[in-house]
């Protein structure tokens, strides 16, 4: 699964998030969010912690721990808000899909529906908590 593709359709329905990124303000124009070596290293923080969550689900310990910690490295970045987690939850949905292809049958799509919600759900659970007890 393509990082940057998820990253591409995130920004392209949400132009207004690219805002919230002060290196990312710049990228404009879909060539110009193409083309960012900012963008592209957001992108595989993305999937490295999409993919980590993924991996970590067999140790709740260390999923929780990083997860959370995740979430709550958001609240460094000025004007954003929780719900914004769950704007990633359809393009990581439609990069599954175009990844599995013929694959992605409705039993597959409940798992990845569940899975990300989960993922996101713990996220925000992070964001709070830091909200809750700044560092």
């Amino acid at each position: 699964m393509d990082g940057k593709s998820i990253q591409d359709r995130l920004f392209e329905e949400n132009q207004d998030l690219l805002n919230m990124f002060e290196k990312f303000r710049q990228c404009r124009t879909k060539e110009e969010q193409i083309n960012s070596m900012e963008l592209a290293e957001h992108a595989n923080n993305v999937m490295n912690t999409l993919d980590e969550g993924i991996k970590g689900l067999d140790d709740l310990d260390n999923f929780f721990g990083y997860i959370h910690q995740v979430g709550a490295s958001h609240r460094r970045i000025p004007g954003f808000k929780v719900e914004y987690f769950w704007k990633i939850e359809a393009p990581f949905l439609a990069a599954v899909e175009s990844t599995l292809g013929d694959r992605y049958t409705p039993n597959v799509e409940s798992i990845y529906k569940i899975t990300i919600k989960f993922i996101l759900e713990t996220l925000i659970e992070g964001y709070e908590a830091a909200g809750k007890h700044p560092t």
